[in-house]
């Protein structure tokens, strides 16, 4: 009986200590790693770079500047990782296999996962905003950007959710509803932009 206590009051002492060391060196990496990005995007002129495509102008406008939002959001993926990997270890360290292995599939899919879709839509979005600001350059007379501004607007949108929802795909997560609840809204969309076409070209004619 005394043994038993003793095995069981090792084993809560070095969960404790597992847990507590790597939510400690997580919270230390995390911190460190902000200041790394922020330092490093920060002296490459990457804010202002940034502030040329929507999404930078999104991120400006909610109080952060690209190299603080890109540290911030690093560091959160690094905390929460931490914090979840410390639970599970102490957990397993306990014992308690059937708290520690649904974390463990928590880290590898949902926050991996997160990082995996992060990644993607900033890289889609700047990738869409170069391409439909090349449109806009691509014309100079005012009468071809009455019909261009549209359909590139909806070509932006467009392809928006197409990043949006292969990116929760690679994330992890099930996407078929949100097919089934995009799809009505996409021909809302197209609907709307041959409506704003036809209105543009039923003016041109008339001022001729």
């Amino acid at each position: 009986m005394t043994m038993l206590f003793q095995v069981d009051y090792l084993s809560l002492l070095r969960a404790i200590g597992f847990g507590a060391l790597t939510i400690l060196v997580g919270y230390v990496a995390g911190f460190l790693v902000k200041r790394f990005i922020r330092y490093v995007l920060a002296k490459v002129g990457f804010d202002e770079w940034f502030k040329k495509f929507a999404i930078g102008k999104a991120i400006l406008r909610s109080g952060y500047v690209a190299s603080e939002f890109f540290g911030l959001v690093v560091s959160w993926i690094i905390y929460i990782t931490a914090t979840l990997l410390a639970v599970a270890i102490a957990a397993a360290n306990l014992g308690f296999t059937e708290i520690s292995e649904p974390l463990y599939r928590v880290v590898s899919v949902y926050v991996i996962g997160f990082a995996k879709a992060f990644a993607i839509l900033i890289v889609g979005y700047i990738l869409i905003d170069a391409f439909i600001g090349y449109i806009y350059k691509s014309t100079e007379l005012r009468s071809e950007a009455s019909f261009l501004m549209p359909v590139a607007e909806y070509l932006r949108i467009l392809f928006y959710i197409a990043v949006l929802v292969f990116a929760l795909e690679q994330g992890g997560l099930n996407v078929r509803s949100l097919y089934i609840l995009l799809t009505p809204i996409i021909w809302g969309l197209t609907i709307t932009m041959i409506i704003i076409i036809l209105a543009n070209l039923v003016q041109q004619v008339i001022k001729k």
